[in-house]
This record gives C-alpha cells, sequence and structure tokens, in this order.
C-alpha cells in the first residue's frame, strides 16, 4: 500500500471546534485531552481510492485534495477535489484518467511555480499530469515504465534542482525517473531490488546532504535502505529494518534528535513499528508494538500540538483508525481515539479548514463496496481541569 502524501511545499497544521466529544472519545480522556478529530460528515466520492495527496492546487492558499482510485468496471477515475477554504471539498471534475491507480504524488514537476501530478498505476503505465495554475490537470502523455507500481515519491535525486521520482514495484525491479526541470522524465536505468514492494519515502537518512530511499516490503521481505551518493545512484545498504508484511513507511524525526526516524505500517498481525535512526542510516528497532495490524498506511504531523510528530495509522478489517501519540523522545501512546469504521487504505495529513492544526483524510479502498473517503477535523478541546 502506498505512502500518502502532503506536499512538501504546504505541509500546513490546523483546525476548529464545531460539536461535542464524540462517543469514541470518554469523559475521562476528553478532561486530559486538548485536541480530538470529529468526523466533518463529508462523504467524498465512492470509489475505490487507495491513496490521496494534500497540496494546494488551485492556487487559493488552501489545500485541496487528489484521489488515486482503483478503477474497477463501472469504478470510479482519479479526482481532484477543491477546498473552499472551509475544509469542505468538491469535486472539481474532469476526471484524471481511469485505471488501476495505486498511488500519487504531487509536486511543481514543471518549474512553473504550481503543484502538479504523477500517478502510478498496478499493470500499467504511469502518468504524468500538469497543473495549469488553476488545478485544471493534462495527461502530459508521457509513461513512466509499465511496471507493478504500488508507490510513487518524489524528491530531487540528482541534485539539480528540480523533483524527480522514485517507484516502489511489486515483485518488479524499483525504478528512478528523472527530470530534466521540465517535467520530462527519463528513465535512470536503475533497477533497485525485486522485492514485492508496497512503499517508498525518500529522506537525508546518513546526514549527507542527499536525498535516499526506504522501501516497505510485503511477504516475508524487510525494509530495505538505499543510499543516495548525491548523483542519483542509489545503492542497497547492508542494513536492513526486519519487518515482515509491510505496507507503507512513513519518515520523520520522532526522537527529537535531528535525524530521520522510521514507523512502518504492517498488517496480517503484525503490530506497526518504530525504528530509531542514528544519523548514519543505522536504524534500531525501539521495541514498541502500536496496534493490532492490518495496516495500510501511517502519516505523521504535530496533532497535538505539542511540538512533535505523532502518527494517524490507518487500519483496514482488525480495527478503526488510530491515533497514536508521541511523547517527544519518540515513545507513543494510543490516543484512545479512532477515526472511523474499518477499511482504511490511506491516510493524509494537513490543515484544511485553516486553523493551523492537522486534519485527517481517510480513503476507503474495499474492492467490492465503493465506501466513500471521509474527513475528520482536528479540533481543540479545553480540559475540563483547565478551562
Amino acid at each position: 500500500m502506498p505512502a500518502c502524501h502532503t506536499s512538501p511545499t504546504t505541509l500546513l497544521l490546523r483546525v476548529c471546534l464545531t460539536g461535542a466529544v464524540p462517543a469514541s472519545v470518554s469523559a475521562a480522556q476528553a478532561s486530559q485531552t486538548t485536541f480530538v478529530f470529529i468526523d466533518s460528515e463529508q462523504r467524498l466520492g465512492n470509489g475505490d481510492s487507495l491513496s490521496v495527496a494534500l497540496g494546494d492546487l488551485d492556487g487559493d492558499g488552501d489545500l485541496d485534495a487528489m484521489v488515486a482510485n482503483y478503477a474497477h468496471p463501472g469504478g470510479a477515475p482519479n479526482a481532484v477535489w477543491t477546498n473552499d477554504g472551509t475544509g469542505t471539498l468538491a469535486n472539481s471534475e474532469p476526471a484524471l484518467g481511469q485505471g488501476r491507480s495505486r498511488d500519487v504524488a504531487i509536486g511543481d514537476l514543471d518549474g512553473d511555480g504550481d503543484l502538479d501530478a504523477i500517478i502510478a498505476n498496478d499493470n500499467q503505465p504511469n502518468t504524468v499530469w500538469i497543473n495549469d495554475g488553476t488545478g485544471t490537470f493534462t495527461d502530459s502523455g508521457q509513461t513512466l515504465g509499465d511496471d507493478k507500481s504500488r508507490s510513487v515519491a518524489l524528491g530531487d535525486l540528482d541534485g539539480d534542482g528540480d523533483l524527480d521520482a522514485m517507484f516502489a514495484n511489486s515483485a518488479q525491479p524499483n525504478t528512478i525517473w528523472v527530470n530534466d526541470g521540465t517535467g520530462t522524465f527519463s528513465d535512470s536505468g536503475q533497477k533497485l531490488g525485486k522485492s514485492r514492494s508496497q512503499s517508498v519515502a525518500l529522506g537525508d537518512l546518513d546526514g549527507d546532504g542527499d536525498l535516499d530511499a526506504m522501501v516497505a516490503n510485503d511477504l516475508s521481505q524487510p525494509t530495505i535502505i538505499w543510499i543516495n551518493d548525491g548523483d542519483g545512484i542509489l545503492t542497497r545498504s547492508p542494513r536492513t529494518l526486519e519487518t515482515e508484511f509491510s505496507r507503507a513507511v512513513a519518515l520523520g524525526d520522532l526522537d527529537g534528535d535531528g535525524d530521520l526516524d522510521a514507523m512502518v505500517a504492517r498488517y496480517l498481525g503484525g503490530p506497526n513499528t518504530v525504528w530509531t535512526n542514528d544519523g548514519s542510516a543505522h536504524f534500531s528497532n525501539s521495541g514498541q508494538a502500536l496496534g493490532k495490524g492490518d495496516s495500510r498506511s501511517v502519516a505523521l504531523g504535530d496533532l497535538d500540538g505539542d511540538g512533535d510528530l505523532d502518527a494517524v495509522v490507518a487500519n483496514w478489517d482488525s480495527e478503526s483508525s488510530t491515533i497514536w501519540l508521541n511523547d517527544h523522545t519518540g515513545r507513543f501512546t494510543d490516543s484512545g481515539q479512532a477515526l472511523g469504521h474499518r477499511e482504511s487504505t490511506c491516510v493524509a495529513l494537513g490543515d484544511l479548514d485553516g486553523d493551523d492544526a492537522p486534519d485527517a483524510l481517510l480513503a476507503k479502498g474495499t474492492f467490492r463496496k465503493g465506501l466513500p473517503n471521509t474527513i475528520w477535523m482536528n479540533t481543540e478541546i479545553k480540559a475540563a481541569n483547565n478551562p
């Protein structure tokens, strides 16, 4: 399952109190809680959505959403949902292709200052969509491979100032496509592993100033680290994260020591895990077991406004999506809050309603029920004993 995205240029964190504490939070919890997520009651489409990316797509200063749908016969195409500034999203039309889409990543691909998109497809060509600045996207006509792509991440891998793309592919080598600065991509020729890769995240893992990669793999295969030489050539590190049945990985400084740590979402009964970095891309299992497993996505953000990165985990069959709070040292505690019901495939965090706290958009991808995607607003609550 892909990593879900907020545009790196628009990672804004906001929210607002509009109702009572939901039933999923007890009175005792509320008395000690400074925030709670409330269902906005918006229902966005009814496709089998596998990924969502947040960013200001139409240039009006708020966060919009792009949703990748896995289109079965009669299924929904990929779609852009535009925000009115209050967190209310509407389908903008027209559709952005219709295929077996697994992931979407957004960024300024052609250097014109707006956010474009790359869509990763399963056994179909991956596609590049160019934004005209108003949130209207046009297919560039490029096909970036024809692989079993599960995830795509954007970043400047070769140090030339534009965004390149790395694809995680299942049972096929992962690939890197290099941007010429105009949004035109060419295959770097690198073939990175041949695992059942599900998710890729980019970040400077070894502290040398360039972007490395972490790839989460399915079955009994570990999560693999790929180290960049600064010119966009990636080499597999001998160090791995000994995880199994992994679906997603998110990178962030979880323990406050200035380097990037990792949280890995797992399924088939394996709990989610936290891995701390020593600054040289050597990761150690923190020993934490977060949740019951069957997770499909994880997103990091400061949910409670205390200055560290917390986590929202999207879960499938075993439990509702959950919120985990960080104690500043990378130790996580279940907040007791649950976001909706099961069958969530992806979660993205961003300030949708302009109140400086990260809200959550949950994608649903049932492959059978056509459940709608949902928005959960992060709402500040004053503690009962501290009005």
